[in-house]
């Protein structure tokens, strides 16, 4: 086999192997008294074994360069060119010296770098044909294959050149692409890249989680702050106008700002935040307003509205003054507060929609009906100008020698006139029945496209010039006279068809149209000057609306003209009876029914999304308030109003225990002012017996528990497709509470959760930790016990963090399931979830 392989390489080593002298053989194969040999003997032998071992490996790397080699062959000739071109290094990085292989190789590499030479070009063709990212495709495949053919063949300046155009066609592809993109993309990114520049400082309290707030003894408003400020580590910083006022406050389940933003509203007050941990309080009046809020300037570029337009809207529905169009641009620069620049980008988003779009299919018909009838008694040659019945039979000599005919000449040659003279001929006649109808029709059908409130107008017909006569003074030596002078307008005659759509929501059409009809009538002679044409015109104006598609007809624009003429010979055509014999009757009608069907088509409507339709709550008449969908101030049976919330199983409660009056809460004189961050105490005793200290109060005394929560935070997500984000489950008012384990539900299709992480407010056991199960096909998480044991949870916090990413356009819930929370007596305790909502773009 071996043998066989390695046949056609160069040099035979098989055969320098077997040539062996004897004496060699003999070496080779030592007999029973070459045993005992001297030590030179073993020398010589060690020295052979060597040798033989170097032969033995030089005849296996020449078959293995030689099996390379003949690959390279077998691919050159299935013209696989690129393999061709392995094989061949192969073989030479075994035998670098062999000139045959360094032939082939060379050969190869040249049809390889031409075919690829050959892709390289009709794929750089091909992208300076496309567009987008199709063109950034075909030629980043250009430039690998032409790139391919540089390396294959140095020496190809060519395919270097095309090279160099497939890179620089990349790069100005990839440039179009990044100046070509959308005005939302770019907003998005803006808003992305500047959050951190174009924003004020934002507060950042050391805890976000939520406090009751109970003073319900005048307190001056002062100690409230700093009551505030030291239960959420903020300094509170205070103006010179603000007045120490007492107020009384009962707040429960507040976060900062909300607790914040109550206080001031009691005490007529508002903030600005300095920095993220401090913040400082200003009476609420416009003077102190215009001296603290921050202002901000802002440039919205419009795309389908009109700057004057919606300038006038914005000035009006913000009462804002700082607001400038720029019609070059089509763009409204503003400078005022932040909430009210914030409310004027909502406004303009939901008033710069691209206008609706209509295609209208315009059919015209034309029915004209031409009827001609001929009956009578026909004289050939009637009317015709003849000299009459004298026709001449000879020409008479006239007094200069020439000739004349005898129906011209003087007096004296009626001496001359006998009957030989004289003849006449009597006409031909023929009675005619001729009875003829022409129908033509004439067909046009245009497809309009306009934009709803643009006017389209359509006409089909001639332009007949008018003369229009002005006179001029023209002064001379001896008096003044006027010169007419005459020019000419061009007046439409034909059909003209104006229409101008509304788009309604529910998918109809309301057209405003205008159809004129005119023709050219005969000429009139006005004051003897030329004849000056007329134009008869039939003008209809509607309204109609119409459905998607539904065609309306339009008929009845009839005009006809009728003409009748008698032509009889003389005397005999007036004996009655008889002179119908000898009478001509021709009658002509002609007919005009234009026709006219128009059937609209919506192509485009307003994109109107869910954002615009939903209430933007502003705030109040003196102090407007950017604060999005809903007001800051949140119900509590309902956390998030768009979200899908699961059914919620309450216990049976004692009514009392619900009816409970509020408990007032015991500040002792001297006391600290944040005391009223701790539990709620028990009601006053009666008189006699001395007050209790805070810290023996019994809290079972206090208001009744709030219901428990679970939800997803936040409570709305956006995603782009593959993107990964962290969504949190946060649970509230858990402590003691268990249950047998905690689903969650959402889309499959537009959501994959990856990975599930536990928080604070769920109570593991190191040794035990919850399982925690994915079915991704169904869109289900389950959080459960491993042990059999109900999972129990600590008062509030993060439940649980899941790896969310997103799928498929669109948008689904996150929706937890009623978890069935027992108390530790093994009573269901009533909850409230709710779920989240996630779109994906």
């Amino acid at each position: 086999m071996a043998n066989s392989s390695c046949a056609g390489s160069g040099s035979n080593p098989w055969r320098s192997a077997t040539s062996v002298s004897p004496r060699s053989r003999k070496r080779a194969f030592p007999s029973a008294s070459d045993i005992y040999l001297s030590g030179a003997s073993k020398k010589r032998m060690n020295r052979s074994k060597i040798a033989a071992i170097t032969l033995m490996c030089a005849l296996t790397a020449s078959c293995a360069s030689y099996n390379a080699f003949e690959r390279g062959r077998n691919a050159e000739k299935t013209k696989n060119w690129d393999q061709a071109v392995l094989e061949y290094q192969k073989a030479l990085e075994i035998d670098p010296q062999n000139m045959r292989y360094q032939m082939n190789q060379q050969r190869s590499k040249l049809e390889a770098s031409r075919v690829h030479f050959e892709k390289g070009k009709t794929l750089r063709v091909a992208a300076q044909a496309a567009r987008g990212d199709e063109q950034i495709h075909l030629a980043q495949l250009a430039a690998t294959e032409l790139e391919v053919t540089v390396k294959l063949d140095p020496t190809n300046q060519y395919a270097a050149v095309e090279l160099a155009k497939a890179v620089s066609m990349i790069q100005d592809a990839q440039r179009a692409a990044s100046e070509n993109i959308s005005i939302d993309a770019l907003k998005k990114r803006a808003e992305k890249n500047n959050i951190t520049k174009s924003q004020p400082p934002q507060l950042n309290p050391a805890s976000n989680q939520p406090i009751s707030l109970s003073f319900p003894r005048e307190t001056p408003v002062k100690d409230i702050y700093r009551a505030l400020g030291n239960a959420f580590g903020i300094n509170v910083l205070f103006d010179q106008a603000v007045k120490n006022d007492n107020i009384s406050i009962e707040l429960k389940d507040v976060t900062a700002q909300e607790a914040l933003e109550r206080v001031m509203q009691a005490a007529n007050h508002f903030y600005k935040v300095l920095d993220e941990h401090t913040i400082i309080v200003v009476p609420d009046n416009p003077q102190a307003r215009r001296d603290y809020e921050d202002l901000v300037i802002r440039t919205f570029y419009l795309s389908n509205g009109d700057a004057e337009q919606v300038t006038n809207v914005v000035r009006t529905m913000i009462e804002a003054r700082n607001v400038f169009p720029l019609k070059a641009l089509n763009a409204i620069t503003i400078r005022d507060t932040a909430d009210k620049v914030r409310i004027a980008e909502k406004i303009i988003e939901a008033n710069d929609k691209a206008k609706a779009e209509v295609v209208v299919d315009v059919e015209l018909l034309q029915l004209d009906l031409d009827k001609t009838r001929d009956i009578g008694f026909v004289v050939n040659g009637y009317g015709a100008t003849s000299p009459g019945i004298l026709q001449p039979l000879a020409p008479a000599t006239g007094t200069a020698g020439g000739t004349v005919p005898l129906t011209q000449g003087t007096l004296a040659d009626l001496r001359r006139l006998n009957s030989g003279l004289i003849s006449f001929s009597i006409p031909n006649a023929s009675y005619a029945a001729l009875k003829s109808i022409g129908e033509t029709k004439l067909l046009a059908n245009p497809e309009l496209r306009i934009s709803e409130g643009e006017k389209a107008t359509l006409h089909i017909g001639n332009r007949i010039p008018v003369p229009v006569s002005t006179f001029t003074s023209v002064s001379t030596t001896t008096s003044g006279t006027f010169a007419p002078v005459t020019s000419y307008q061009y007046q439409d005659v034909g059909i003209k068809v104006s229409m101008e759509p509304r788009v309604h929501h529910n998918r109809e059409v309301t057209l405003k149209l205008t159809v004129e009809v005119s023709n050219q009538g005969p000429p009139v002679i006005v004051s003897g000057q030329a004849p000056q044409p007329t134009f008869a015109t039939r003008t209809i104006e509607s309204t109609i609306r119409l459905k998607d598609g539904e065609t309306n007809f339009l008929a009845g624009l009839i005009q006809q003209n009728d003409e009748e003429s008698n032509n009889k010979t003389p005397f005999l055509g007036d004996i009655p009876v008889i002179g119908r014999l000898f009478t001509q009757n021709h009658k002509h009608t002609l007919r005009t029914d234009l026709i006219l069907t128009m059937t609209p088509h919506i192509i485009r409507i307003p994109d109107i999304t869910e954002d615009d339709l939903a209430p933007m709550w502003v705030g109040t008449q003196s102090n407007l308030s950017f604060r999005g969908l809903s007001p800051r101030v949140e119900s509590r049976s309902a956390i998030d109003p768009f979200a899908p919330t699961a059914s919620s199983q309450f216990a049976a409660q004692p009514a009392a225990a619900l009816a409970a009056p509020m408990a007032p809460v015991i500040v002792p004189p001297g006391s600290a002012p944040n005391s009223p961050f701790t539990q709620p105490q028990p009601p006053p005793q009666p008189q006699n017996p001395p007050l209790k200290p805070l810290a023996e109060g019994n809290p079972e005394q206090s208001l009744p528990a709030l219901a428990p929560r679970i939800s997803p935070q936040p409570s709305r997500q956006t995603f782009k497709a593959g993107e990964e984000k962290l969504w949190n489950v946060v649970g509230m008012d858990l402590d003691g509470l268990t249950t047998t384990q905690l689903a969650l539900r959402y889309d499959p299709h537009s959501l994959e959760v990856s990975d599930v992480a536990f928080g604070a407010a769920l109570k593991v056991d190191p040794k035990m930790p919850p399982v925690v199960t994915i079915n991704r096909e169904q869109g289900v998480v389950t959080i459960a016990s491993s042990d059999g044991k109900p999972l129990s949870f600590n008062s509030g916090g993060e439940i649980a963090t899941l790896r969310v990413r997103g799928g498929m356009t669109g948008e689904s819930n996150l929706v937890v399931d009623n978890p069935s929370l027992k108390n530790d007596r093994g009573e269901l305790v009533a909850s409230e979830v709710s779920g989240g909502r996630a779109k994906v773009e």
